[in-house]
């Protein structure tokens, strides 16, 4: 279903719901890699049903994080277009642009840098994003270390994994209470205060 460019969609339900679901896989991976460290003693085969259910959770809690996820990029590619900072990728590209070859190594950066950027004062559109970024830069670190293992099956993917998902978790909710989530607001009304701080401490 396609929306017209003057359309509002709520994005903060969904970014409360992906917040946890991103938190929890954050934590959820830590907990796979610490439970054997706290477990020296205990057999190998008890150990490994630990680890199990882990695993289990956390492919679980990431594929709802994707499919949460996808629904609210999408939306927030939509706002964006209220927001006077063109949009250089359509719509379609928050779908394709993750599965196809190649694309996918910039092409959803390329969107949320956008989209970012669609919710800032005009006169600090020009910066460098670095929250999203921070956020590319891991992620690709992440899975390329991981080759899309979940959870990570290292302390230096999960580092990456991490940080990947906390500044995710940043970024979400920043767009999803500042302009781009809010309706109504123009391009050139400042964020609320949360999203102010978030946007200050990125030096964006």
């Amino acid at each position: 279903m396609e929306f017209g460019p003057g359309e509002f969609l709520p994005l903060r339900g969904l970014a409360v719901v992906l917040t946890v679901l991103l938190a929890g896989s954050v934590a959820v991976a830590a907990a796979t890699l610490v439970l054997p460290l706290a477990h020296l003693n205990a057999p190998a085969w008890q150990i490994a049903i630990y680890v199990r259910g882990l695993v289990v959770s956390s492919r679980v809690g990431m594929a709802a994080a994707v499919i949460v996820f996808l629904i609210w990029f999408h939306r927030a590619r939509i706002n964006a277009e209220r927001h006077g900072w063109q949009q250089r990728r359509a719509r379609a590209w928050t779908f394709w642009g993750w599965i196809i070859p190649i694309a996918s190594l910039w092409i959803p950066f390329q969107l949320m840098g956008d989209i970012w950027r669609a919710g800032l004062p005009p006169a600090r559109r020009s910066r460098t994003a670095w929250l999203p970024v921070l956020w590319w830069i891991s992620w690709l670190l992440a899975t390329a270390r991981a080759t899309w293992a979940v959870p990570p099956d290292g302390w230096v993917s999960f580092t990456c994994y991490a940080i990947a998902g906390l500044t995710l978790i940043a970024i979400v909710r920043t767009v999803s209470t500042g302009p781009v989530g809010s309706p109504g607001t123009g391009a050139d009304e400042p964020f609320s205060t949360a999203c102010s701080h978030l946007a200050a401490t990125s030096s964006i």
